[in-house]
């Protein structure tokens, strides 16, 4: 793929994700349709992305345990291939589904991740959506002051960027965190922005939104500002008026009548949410609205009705827990079952990258993992260090002491290196075949490189070898090529190594050969 038509995969990419804070059916139908186009096979990085923002707005449209699932796997395949950017927004769809079933723990764990493995220079809009979900996340918590500043940390980034939906999503979420803490003086400061935000774009206000606004008017003492405020949204039917934000309106105008004393009304506002949240299943706002039909009873000092209302609001509470703690249940079983199939793929395919000798990795694994570490490496990632080893004279070994001798000396090589990069980060050990083995040494410089393979030197040929075979001595050459100094494929950077060990055999073995050597 040409640079030209790497950033026009780029730009549309970021045209789709923008279009989530746009209008969210544009942004998964954009989303499905370019899966369509990309057709079955391995696309990388690119269909996930597309997958994950498709699983985003699903989950909010049902039930979220198959997105999560999935969220989960495409997850594991970011990890394994070093995609920070994907790794964020699946974090961030995970985070999103567990403060939807009320794992206020788990979502805060997300929320972190996904502003941990954002870069810098990722755009504006999706280092605000990450803030968003952090400070959501805090707030739910309980952490008011850090919310708080994750909020305006979120809107600063995108005050200049009047299109999408993003800067109202902050204020209402703001306002609604302030209200929580009781903190009504900003939470009013918030909805006013958010009202003057509106205004100046000539731009509706949301039901979700409208709600928050009123019910931070009625902590006010604005009564009738709140109740107006929700009449016209219900009459308005802005783009998010569906049963869940009309119930969610509809409790709130109810409780606003009855404390402006208008109880006939709050009653037919109630009675009107009971039948929408019967109709539809919200057993959240079937619960709620039983609440606020006791407040309204006793108002009308109705103490028997009130009583058994309020009863029935304790027993649908217990309910709505339990039902919340079986779907949280119901996600993590389908996360685990899926865990639970990728562990058991991922075991075969370990098997298949693994020498049953030695039980280092083999020259498959080597193929593939230091091809993407190359990769890596033309994005700007960094630079990598190999070394080739081979044993001296095994042949001698096998010829005179047998082929049971050599294998021992083999698997005892192999534990020699493997414990020679435990604690060098990221560094692996494989065995290419035959007595040759070599050493993967990412993000190392040559001087650093060099000294650790002298020591690997140093501990082979000073290993006592004597309970394999009395008076058996063994050597190694070690030949070593940095990327991107040396080369900058994977074939050419193994031919450099090759041919600096031949260089040390031919130099009288028991060395190691370098650039600087």
């Amino acid at each position: 793929m040409t640079v030209v038509e790497q950033q026009t995969v780029d730009e549309r990419l970021a045209w789709v994700e923008r279009q989530y804070w746009i209008d969210k059916d544009v942004a998964l139908a954009a989303a499905q349709d370019w899966l369509a186009e990309l057709g079955p096979g391995e696309h990388g990085a690119l269909s996930r992305r597309l997958e994950v923002q498709v699983a985003s707005i699903m989950t909010r449209r049902g039930d979220p345990r198959q997105g999560a699932a999935e969220v989960q796997n495409i997850l594991r395949w970011a990890e394994g291939h070093g995609e920070l950017a994907l790794q964020s927004r699946c974090h961030d769809v995970l985070g999103s589904i567990f403060e939807l079933v009320g794992d206020r723990a788990l979502s805060l764990e997300h929320a972190v991740a996904t502003n941990d493995l954002l870069d810098d220079s990722e755009l504006p809009l999706m280092r605000a959506a990450a803030r968003l979900t952090l400070a959501d996340a805090l707030g739910s918590a309980g952490s008011f002051d850090e919310a708080r500043r994750r909020y305006n940390e979120a809107l600063r980034l995108v005050i200049d960027d009047p299109e999408t939906s993003i800067r109202y999503q902050i204020l209402n979420n703001l306002a609604y965190t302030e209200y929580l803490a009781e903190n009504y003086d900003e939470a009013l400061s918030a909805v006013e922005s958010l009202i003057s935000l509106s205004a100046l774009n000539d731009r509706p206000i949301g039901m979700y939104a409208r709600d928050t606004i009123a019910r931070v008017y009625l902590t006010a003492g604005r009564a009738e500002e709140a109740a107006a405020t929700l009449v016209a949204a219900l009459e308005a039917k802005p783009v998010d008026y569906h049963p869940d934000s009309i119930a969610a309106a509809l409790v709130t105008l109810a409780e606003t009548y009855r404390e402006l004393g208008r109880l006939a009304q709050a009653q037919t506002v109630i009675d009107r949410c009971q039948e929408l949240a019967a109709e539809h299943g919200l057993v959240r706002w079937s619960t709620e609205a039983t609440k606020e039909q006791a407040e309204i009873h006793a108002e009308m000092e109705d103490f028997r009705a009130a009583f058994e209302a309020y009863r029935s609001y304790h027993a649908q509470s217990i309910a709505l827990s339990a039902s919340e703690n079986e779907a949280r249940g119901r996600i993590l079983e389908a996360m685990f079952q899926t865990a639970e199939s990728r562990r058991e793929t991922a075991r075969y395919r370990e098997m298949a990258e693994r020498d049953p000798l030695t039980e280092l990795h083999n020259r498959r694994f080597v193929d593939e993992h230091l091809s993407n570490l190359l990769s890596l490496l033309r994005e700007g990632g960094a630079p990598i260090a190999i070394a080739m080893i081979d044993v001296d004279h095994f042949k001698r070994i096998n010829d005179t002491l047998s082929h049971e001798v050599g294998d021992d000396v083999l698997r005892t090589l192999g534990r020699i290196l493997t414990k020679a990069v435990a604690s060098v980060p990221g560094a692996i050990a494989a065995r290419l075949g035959g007595e040759e083995f070599l050493l993967i040494l990412p993000a190392h410089d040559a001087a650093t490189v060099g000294a650790l393979c002298e020591k690997v030197r140093l501990d082979v040929a000073g290993h006592d070898w004597s309970p394999i075979d009395t008076g058996l001595r063994v050597t190694v050459s070690l030949g070593v090529a940095l990327a991107p100094d040396d080369a900058a494929t994977s074939s050419s950077l193994l031919r450099a190594a090759d041919v600096r060990m031949y260089v040390a055999k031919r130099d009288g073995r028991n060395r190691v050969v370098h650039a600087g050597a």
